[in-house]
C-alpha cells in the first residue's frame, strides 16, 4: 500500500459557485482542469461540470446564456446526474482509492473535502504528473502486486 493520499497531490481549491452563470462558467473550464466542483454557499461540494456537461447542453441547443452551473452539474455515479452524495475523497485517501474512483467512475476530477468543505481536488492530470516528478513515488510502489 502506498503512502501517498490526496492531500500529497490536490490543488488547491477551486470552485465553481453554483449559481455561477454559462458565460463565467465556460471562462472558468478554459483552466487546465477539465471540469471544476460545484459548491454551495458553505462550500459543501454539490456536483461537478465537466467539458463533456457543456457539450451536451451545446448538443440540447442551449446558449451559454441558457445555462449555470447548477443546471449542468452531475454528481460522479453512473445512474444519475445530480444528488445529495457527489463523488469526492478526503485529504488521507490513498493514491489507490484514487486511481480506482476515476477509473470506475470515468471521472476527471474528483473534490478533496474536509469537514464537509472543500479543500481541493485532483485533476486525473496530477497523478500523471507526479509519475514523472523524480523520487516522488517510491520503486518498490510499482513492483507488480501478486
Amino acid at each position: 500500500m502506498s503512502c501517498i493520499v490526496a492531500k500529497d497531490i490536490m490543488h488547491p481549491r477551486v470552485s465553481l459557485h453554483a449559481k455561477t452563470p454559462g458565460q463565467e462558467l465556460v471562462e472558468r473550464l478554459m483552466s487546465p482542469y477539465p471540469a471544476l466542483p460545484v459548491v454551495d454557499d458553505d462550500l459543501r461540494v454539490i456536483g461537478v461540470v465537466s467539458e463533456y456537461d457543456v457539450f451536451t447542453a451545446l448538443k440540447e441547443g442551449r446558449t451559454i446564456h441558457e445555462f449555470s452551473a447548477e443546471s449542468l452539474m452531475t454528481c460522479g455515479h453512473a445512474e444519475h446526474g445530480v444528488c445529495d452524495t457527489p463523488v469526492t475523497v478526503t485529504p488521507n485517501t490513498t493514491i489507490e482509492d484514487i486511481v480506482d474512483l476515476f477509473i470506475s467512475r470515468n471521472i476527471s476530477i474528483l473534490p478533496v473535502v474536509e469537514n464537509g468543505k472543500l479543500v481541493g481536488i485532483i485533476p486525473r492530470k496530477n497523478i500523471i504528473n507526479a509519475l514523472a516528478e523524480k523520487g516522488f513515488w517510491k520503486e518498490h510502489e510499482f513492483r507488480k502486486r501478486v
